[in-house]
């Protein structure tokens, strides 16, 4: 999409209309649902990234553009984070004293990667899992202890329960996982918490939890006001699409709040914030996108069980299947298509991860599928 704004048009208040196709164009560029789009090695459909399909809310984009009235002041002159934490807490049953943010959760990962880097201790973890705190560390000559998951792909409690030494500083759950989209039983996970946390940081990674149906999930976010030890992650990247705008939600004790406050290296931006205050009230679109997602998961588990292929039912925006052969070569093979899937996933080399895009989208990956894997 190729949209001009004249100098004219960008000074007057009429080009709040212009600014949001802009910002519009981006969601849709390369999709199924563009007209005469068809997709190439060079412009491939992104499933491999967890991304949302669909992009920013309209509620957050008009916040954004009236937030550009006052983006040339530092944030602490328009500071809306009390708010935000205000709005937060009543959603999750905390205090604004529990909540901090960031520019995106990764930087809540690497800053607990940083303070057991300069405070000294090991991390234990899962694997495979998510490796935006492990992988920080780990070039801070942090020691790091992984788990492999259980014969159902879970990660495994008990395991992690006798791993544990006396030298570990924190325990780096994330839940639902990824890349393998399951859940930590809600009533087991909670206990280990409160016994865990006696011990260390328990630290879990909640960022697809609002994709979450399974009625054995439950969020940490609660435990993290009542016990010091436990800090939970949480991400405006994927049900809202802030993947670019870069917002991270950080719970926990006061103690824990602060010393992240502390150390941390970068801040949240005024237009994110604005745009998470409208976003998060706006349920009306997030029901939409976990519609579609439903819908775009359906299409792939008919696919699959149609070819009687092993995949894991997910509690996520992504699907983790077995392909039976290198995961690199299947790659080239979506690629050669126009389709970009996720990456190795070490030991799991012969399975692959694809991100739910819109069904439209979902509905060619089947008929690459079926022309690549299954004639």
């Amino acid at each position: 999409m190729n949209i001009e704004l004249s100098r004219r048009e960008w000074m007057k208040g009429g080009s709040a209309f212009a600014l949001a196709a802009l910002l519009s164009g981006e969601a849709s560029a390369q999709d199924m649902t563009v007209p005469g789009f068809v997709p190439s090695p060079e412009t491939p459909l992104r499933l491999s990234s967890n991304e949302n399909p669909y992009g920013i809310s309209r509620a957050a984009k008009n916040a954004i553009i009236e937030a550009l009235e006052t983006s040339h002041l530092y944030s602490s002159r328009r500071d809306r984070r009390p708010i935000l934490a205000e709005l937060l807490a009543k959603i999750e049953g905390v205090d604004p004293s529990n909540i901090t943010f960031s520019g995106g959760s990764g930087e809540i990962l690497k800053t607990l990667g940083l303070i057991t880097a300069v405070e000294g201790g090991a991390v234990l973890t899962a694997d495979p899992t998510y490796h935006g705190l492990t992988r920080y560390a780990i070039n801070r000559n942090v020691p790091i202890k992984h788990i492999p998951v259980d014969a159902s792909m879970t990660i495994d409690l008990d395991a992690m329960k006798e791993a544990y030494t006396d030298d570990i500083s924190i325990i780096y759950l994330v839940n639902p996982n990824n890349p393998l989209p399951t859940i930590m039983e809600k009533n087991k996970l909670r206990d280990f918490c409160i016994e865990m946390s006696e011990k260390c940081l328990v630290f879990i990674d909640e960022a697809y939890h609002e994709f979450v149906e399974n009625t054995d999930y439950a969020t940490m976010v609660p435990l993290t006001a009542i016990h010091e030890n436990i800090v939970v992650a949480r991400t405006a990247s994927k049900i809202h699409g802030f993947a670019g705008l870069r917002l991270g939600i950080g719970y926990g004790s006061e103690k824990w709040i602060e010393k992240i406050n502390e150390y941390i290296t970068g801040s949240s931006n005024s237009l994110a914030l604005a745009a998470a205050l409208a976003s998060y009230e706006d349920t009306e679109t997030q029901e939409f996108v976990l519609q579609k997602n439903r819908e775009s998961k359906k299409i792939v588990y008919d696919l699959f069980d149609k070819h009687q292929v092993n995949y894991l039912r997910s509690n996520t925006n992504f699907i983790f299947f077995e392909t039976g052969i290198d995961v690199n070569e299947v790659r080239k093979r979506f690629q050669k298509h126009g389709i970009l899937v996720g990456r190795p996933f070490p030991p799991y080399t012969t399975w692959c991860r694809v991100s739910m895009g819109k069904p439209e989208d979902m509905v060619y990956f089947a008929e690459v599928y079926e022309r690549e894997f299954a004639s």
